[in-house]
């Protein structure tokens, strides 16, 4: 009992540290991401973040970011198991899209998982069904899924306080980028974000073209 203690303990501390790295990596961007969404009307491009990619998609075939140029792009790195902030990032989604009105068309919302093993194409189909049917899942190895996240600042882990083979939960940053219609990050949204800032941005990036 005490070794299984101390263990448990042991795997704590390692979350705990793995989440700080993940907060220290991430705080400076995400700063100054708020930062241009409270003071400028302009959204600067995001120099070293971000970048094409190719990956299978909800709809069964090979989605890449480039296939998505001249429309406006907002992804979110998540997975369909998630119990909370995944559900709620993709509702406020819902509500950005359902205000832009006539010009939704004109936008794509991409969900990619970051839990490959469950997140099969139909069971991402099915999962952002629920939200709009504009809604694209993307997913693809272990190490496409890696790449992806690495050039775009996210990050992600397994959570090693669950030892299950199946039941087990993600943690992961929970920020939504605004991509414009050449392929470049202009926004990274954080958590709690609201709808009006996020359709305001939106507009803007389809008003300059």
């Amino acid at each position: 009992m005490i070794y299984k203690t101390y263990k448990y303990l042991q795997r704590k501390e390692l979350l705990v540290f793995k989440l700080g790295m993940i907060g220290i990596c991430l705080t400076a961007n995400m700063a100054l991401a708020h930062s241009n969404l409270q003071k400028s009307e302009k959204l600067e491009i995001y120099e070293g973040i971000g970048g094409n990619f190719t990956l299978q998609s909800s709809r069964n075939h090979l989605a890449s970011l480039k296939d998505y140029h001249g429309q406006v792009v907002v992804m979110f790195f998540g997975y369909t198991a998630c119990p909370d902030t995944c559900s709620i990032t993709m509702a406020v989604l819902k509500q950005v899209i359902e205000k832009l009105g006539k010009r939704m068309d004109q936008v794509q919302p991409l969900f990619i998982t970051v839990d490959p093993k469950r997140d099969t194409p139909e069971q991402m189909k099915n999962y952002l069904s629920f939200f709009h049917p504009n809604f694209i899942g993307l997913t693809g190895t272990k190490e496409e899924i890696l790449e992806v996240a690495e050039n775009y600042g996210s990050a992600y882990m397994k959570n090693p306080t669950i030892d299950s083979e199946f039941s087990y939960l993600m943690i992961h940053t929970g920020y939504v980028y605004l991509i414009d219609q050449s392929g470049h990050v202009r926004a990274i949204y954080p958590k709690n974000t609201e709808v009006k800032q996020i359709v305001h941005d939106i507009n803007g990036l389809l008003l300059s073209g």
